[in-house]
């Protein structure tokens, strides 16, 4: 089981704040050159992010990939093992959202802005929650980052069991009812408009099919 697989359960009951993010995020970014892009690879767990950023680096000359996840699980199990919280309740607690997650989520992005030379294509993968919905943050951040370009890509989540599965064979928790509790909090947060929506149950090349022309 990986430290990725661990985080997430506490995430779907918690009370959500994006606010601190939001701030952290706009305080963090900074402008690439003029041929660089910025893609944001977002979705929920086991949608296929990681596997899709993964064959985008193959298939696109002078590509970076930037894993959010991989970054940041260790510092947010390790906090909430300091806080003497189990580590499947990490995401849950007001303490993550307040100050964990806005430094979980600027790091990376203050990381793919200053890798934004030349004509690069800079990935950056991650869940992004609820800050997917909050408009003003994606129009600041184009904004900010110009003259390099924003493209926003979504995984969406696919069929209930078909999800399970993918979940259950990475080591994470699928038991009912809390998985669909779990499915349901996740496919309910909103999505910006500017963002591709990616079906994910197709097969892989399908789904890099639409993200290289969504990255265009």
């Amino acid at each position: 089981m990986t430290e990725v697989s661990r985080l997430g359960g506490g995430y779907a009951k918690s009370r959500h704040d994006p606010g601190p993010t939001v701030e952290a995020l706009l305080r963090a970014v900074r402008p690439g050159d003029p041929e660089s892009c910025l893609g944001i690879i977002a979705g929920p767990p086991g949608v296929g992010k990681t596997t899709l950023a993964a064959r985008l680096v193959e298939l696109v000359p002078n590509s970076f990939w930037i894993d959010k996840d991989s970054a940041a699980a260790g510092f947010i199990l390790q906090a909430a093992r300091d806080a003497g919280q189990p580590e499947h309740t990490a995401y849950g607690t007001p303490h993550y959202w307040q100050a964990l997650r806005p430094l979980e989520y600027a790091g990376p992005l203050s990381l793919a802005c200053a890798n934004l030379v030349g004509r690069r294509l800079v990935l950056l993968a991650g869940g992004w929650g609820p800050e997917l919905g909050v408009p003003a943050l994606w129009e600041s951040l184009r904004q900010r980052l110009a003259p390099a370009r924003l493209r926003v890509l979504h995984l969406d989540a696919p069929p209930l069991e078909a999800w399970r599965t993918r979940l259950a064979d990475r080591g994470s928790r699928t038991d009912s009812p809390w998985f669909e509790q779990f499915a349901a909090a996740l496919t309910s947060l909103p999505v910006w408009a500017g963002t591709a929506r990616l079906a994910t149950d197709r097969p892989v090349h399908a789904v890099v099919q639409d993200a290289l022309r969504a990255l265009d």
